[in-house]
């Protein structure tokens, strides 16, 4: 005991550790839910790469400060591209406790199908880009959706057309369009929407078609149709090989429409490496891209981009953004609850705003809460455009980093 005594304090600490004495903190759990494997596996891709970017720069920075520096581990869990099995990893991994939260799913009908488990086993998710407008409206206590829903990506879509028409020197009125959806829930969600809006807004639909998810092997049949019809503009809502397909075909026919997408696959690098410069001058809509204003003013959003970009050697995609976003929402409401728990999780998850949040402020275009059902209620869509190979924020105002350029000869207006 007196040679104890003896040793330096730092000393005596050292040996305590190495004895066992003083245990480090416990690791944080936090998962990753989406289609890791699979037809979708880019969205997990994409997903899973941000999100541990996120993590990696968490745990360098001292991990969770209010749980004594402790870690976060993150734990995979692959829906696989199949919604009527994805629902069976996820409760396997809820079941055996200890997740404090959750980033995902960001595709709707997986986020859908996870609403009764969330509820079953009290852990909050934050569902990243998912979109479809009833996520929030099941009774789920346990789930959070900050990006904007399809009726308002449809909204912004319809106020962009109207755009492009004036500086394109276009009748707005005569444009005939073409909707072209896969028949998910997302897809069929965002049909509805462009719709709706399009003949509210006086617009002619020349062509209105659908496709299996995940089936679609030859979008020829598809863009023939587009073309006879003499349409303008299209709409579509596809996944990374549709968009593949239904834009090869576009290109092998020389038919160039306006693309003004619903998001996904048109907004990620697998169109790019899938078009090359052909991908130039596509819009999508979207609820978040890598240089709208709120994001490119928080420095610690753009430490990770860069990481995530160097790391992968592509810029930061639609689905990889809000991902990371989602994680550093969790991690938030941990440390400002002093709490893994997730029912703590969740009840500072429902605190959390642009007003005290920077990473709330960075999605979109800055504004919002939670509503009581968990939904981003100031949450507002932008508009992208592809030019130098790169998607560019380029609507609404207020959001844009970059100016348009005109989508079929790619020149300024």
């Amino acid at each position: 005991m007196l040679y104890r005594k003896s040793l330096p304090l730092v000393l005596l600490l050292a040996i305590m550790v190495f004895a066992g004495f003083v245990r480090a903190a416990e690791p944080v759990k936090i998962a990753f839910y989406g289609s890791i494997s699979g037809v979708n596996s880019e969205s997990g891709r994409q997903g899973m790469l941000a999100v541990r970017a996120a993590q990696q720069y968490v745990n360098e920075n001292g991990g969770i400060k209010a749980l004594g520096g402790a870690p976060i581990e993150l734990v995979p869990i692959d829906g696989t591209s199949d919604p009527a099995q994805g629902v069976l990893p996820l409760e396997r991994t809820l079941s055996a406790g200890g997740i404090s939260g959750i980033v995902g799913s960001a595709q709707s009908a997986f986020a859908l199908i996870s609403l009764p488990i969330l509820q079953k086993y009290q852990v909050p998710a934050v569902t990243a880009s998912a979109a479809n407008g009833t996520i929030t409206q099941r009774g789920c206590e346990f789930v959070f959706q900050p990006a904007a829903k399809a009726p308002q990506f449809s909204i912004m879509q319809i106020d962009f057309l109207r755009f492009l028409a004036k500086n394109m020197g276009k009748k707005f009125e005569d444009l005939k369009c073409g909707i072209i959806f896969e028949n998910s829930a997302w897809g069929e969600d965002n049909a509805q929407a462009n719709r709706r809006d399009l003949l509210a807004a006086g617009l002619t639909i020349a062509v209105d078609e659908n496709y299996e998810a995940g089936r679609l092997s030859d979008a020829s049949p598809i863009v023939t149709k587009l073309r006879s019809a003499g349409v303008d503009v299209v709409f579509p809502s596809c996944y990374a090989n549709d968009a593949k397909l239904l834009m090869t075909a576009m290109n092998a026919m020389r038919y160039k429409p306006i693309i003004i997408a619903g998001g996904s696959a048109f907004t990620w690098p697998s169109l790019l490496n899938d078009l090359g410069p052909d991908v130039n001058g596509i819009c999508s809509a979207d609820g978040w891209v890598w240089d709208n204003k709120a994001t490119l003013g928080f420095p610690e959003f753009t430490k990770i981009r860069e990481r995530y970009e160097k790391e992968n050697n592509e810029f930061i995609p639609g689905q990889g953004g809000p991902s990371i976003i989602s994680f550093m929402l969790i991690v938030e409401a941990i440390e400002n609850g002093k709490s893994a728990d997730s029912v703590s999780v969740r009840n500072e998850l429902r605190k959390l705003n642009a007003d005290n949040s920077p990473w709330f402020k960075a999605y979109s275009i800055g504004y919002g809460s939670f509503d009581d059902n968990g939904y981003n209620a100031g949450s507002v869509p932008i508009i992208l455009q592809w030019q130098d190979m790169k998607p560019r924020c380029v609507f609404p105002p207020e959001a844009a980093s970059s100016e348009v350029i005109d989508p079929l000869t790619l020149k300024p207006f």
